[in-house]
């Protein structure tokens, strides 16, 4: 089951949820026509493309979301917290830095 980066929270209309996964890459990339693997740049990315990122994020949520709404949801002045927010779910859907995943199990379960 995937998670959602509690620190990926985000208050827009209302407190969603990022959730960066395949299907929200694959979301992205259909709007954009750009592929996920070769990189995201959100310092310079334009208004269309974190737009659609954004909207690829929150749809886990609520498949119904449009790009138009979601624009709604992002102004000036939450554009860097929107940005900052993108950035926290892509690094959670990353590997840790040694590319190791996390081991679901406990080491040392406990004994019944």
């Amino acid at each position: 089951m995937s998670k959602t980066n509690p620190n990926a929270n985000i208050k827009l209309d209302k407190v969603r949820h990022l959730r960066m996964d395949l299907n929200a890459m694959s979301a992205y990339e259909e709007a954009t026509g750009k592929s996920m693997f070769k990189g995201i740049d959100l310092e310079n990315m334009g208004a269309t493309e974190l737009r659609a990122l954004l909207w690829a994020c929150l749809i886990h949520e609520d498949e119904k979301l449009t790009l138009k709404q979601v624009g709604s949801f992002i102004t000036v002045q939450n554009m860097n917290e929107v940005s900052t927010n993108i950035a926290a779910a892509f690094s959670d859907a990353m590997p840790d830095s040694e590319g190791k995943q996390e081991d679901p199990l406990p080491a040392n379960p406990p004994a019944g």
